[in-house]
């Protein structure tokens, strides 16, 4: 589009001039350029007679385009700063918090035997239920060691752990029951109680299993009196004695 400017010049242009009365100038008005742009209208428009600004819109002189007060974004990045702080330190707090050794009991075999290996391990928790229910998941996930083994099925799941007082309450979903003869549910009760016993060797162990406390194991129909204690497992279930070659083993009793 061809518009006249101020000076009576002939020039092309996405806009277009009008005279508006503007206080101070010599001749009362001046020209102003409107932008034909919506989001344009708030720009500032020069006075061709006395060098000023005009801010359309505003009815002043010398106006400026308005800008968000920094202000306002101060209390969003203190909130982001104390919110990475406290994601920082509990973090911290978490890699340096208490720690517990429990013992988990894995299985070998020497001379046709089954015997019952014990590993110390560190883990963090804040107390004995959190510890027992991190040391059992341990040994479902199974051992480290390739020359040590477990009887514990690897689908098996814990579904909860409770400490009250001297009674621990597992309970396990089905998968804990499935597989194996008799020697096998042996087994694997004996490292389950040994395990969660391990800081509390007097504790007595309640199993349920899917919520039922368990009172048969197994095809065979392995008889379970519950509840379980160490002293009152291995005469039940006659496990073998430590070998004498291998003094890393060492049984149930």
């Amino acid at each position: 589009m061809v518009v006249a400017n101020g000076c009576g010049q002939r020039e092309a242009s996405s806009s277009w001039l009008a005279p508006v009365p503007v206080w101070g100038s010599p001749a009362g008005w001046a020209f102003l350029r409107y932008p034909r742009a919506k989001q344009d209208r708030g720009m500032a428009a020069m006075d061709h007679y006395g060098g000023r600004t005009a801010q359309l819109g505003s009815g002043k002189l010398g106006g400026r385009r308005s800008r968000p007060r920094r202000d306002q974004a101060l209390p969003l990045g203190i909130l982001g700063f104390l919110l990475g702080v406290g994601v920082m330190g509990g973090a911290w707090w978490y890699s340096i918090g208490p720690r517990q050794t429990l013992s988990l009991y894995w299985l070998t075999t020497a001379n046709n035997s089954i015997y019952y290996v014990q590993q110390e391990r560190s883990v963090r928790a804040f107390d004995a239920q959190e510890a027992i229910r991190v040391a059992l998941e341990e040994l479902i996930a199974g051992p480290r060691d390739p020359h040590l083994t477990t009887a514990i099925p690897p689908q098996t799941r814990l579904l909860d752990v409770r400490v009250e007082g001297n009674d621990i309450f597992l309970n396990f979903s089905s998968e804990f029951t499935q597989g194996g003869g008799s020697t096998a549910m042996m087994s694997r009760i004996a490292q389950v109680l040994y395990t969660a016993t391990s800081q509390n060797p007097g504790a007595r162990v309640w199993i349920s299993v899917e919520g039922r406390a368990l009172e048969v194991l197994g095809g065979e129909g392995l008889m379970i009196d519950q509840p379980l204690t160490r002293a009152s497992f291995v005469p039940s279930f006659q496990l073998p004695a430590e070998p004498e070659a291998e003094p890393s083993a060492v049984s149930a009793s």
